[in-house]
């Protein structure tokens, strides 16, 4: 009996001893993760302008959605009524917002291209300005 338990014994130790060494070759085989530094994004941002009107229609649209559910509740609509009655509003309001939104946005794009042009045209100006006047120098030299 006791050479049954020291060859169980023995026989468990083996087990654990190879179930440890094949974690140790695992990890060994896995390459080491590098932590990766965050990028900041310096990408283009939003004007004010646009960020403030789909923040505002963004609210107006939950808070318009949940009115009509508050309402519709109260005068006790049924369920499939509550739905279309939400779902109705808050389409039409957001087609609207999002029409309102578009043409704020094609307005402050618009600005801002009419403006680099402008910024352009001025460089090209100082630039042929100063050819001209390094020309009439060297034509006086």
């Amino acid at each position: 009996m006791k050479i049954e338990n020291a060859d169980a014994a023995e026989k468990s130790e083996n087990q654990s001893d190879k179930q440890a060494s094949a974690k140790l070759s695992k990890a060994r085989l896995k390459p080491a993760k590098v932590p990766r530094a965050k990028k900041e994004v310096d990408g283009v941002r939003l004007p004010v302008l646009v960020e403030f009107t789909y923040t505002i229609s963004v609210l107006l649209l939950l808070f318009l959605g949940l009115t009509v559910i508050v309402i519709s509740f109260i005068s006790g609509a049924s369920l499939l009524n509550l739905v279309l009655r939400t779902g109705v509003a808050i389409v039409v309001m957001g087609a609207l917002l999002m029409l309102i939104s578009s043409q704020i946005s094609s307005g402050v794009l618009n600005a801002s291209m009419v403006e680099q042009e402008e910024l352009n045209k001025k460089q090209s100006d100082e630039s042929q300005d100063s050819a001209n006047i390094e020309n009439h120098s060297t034509v006086e030299a």
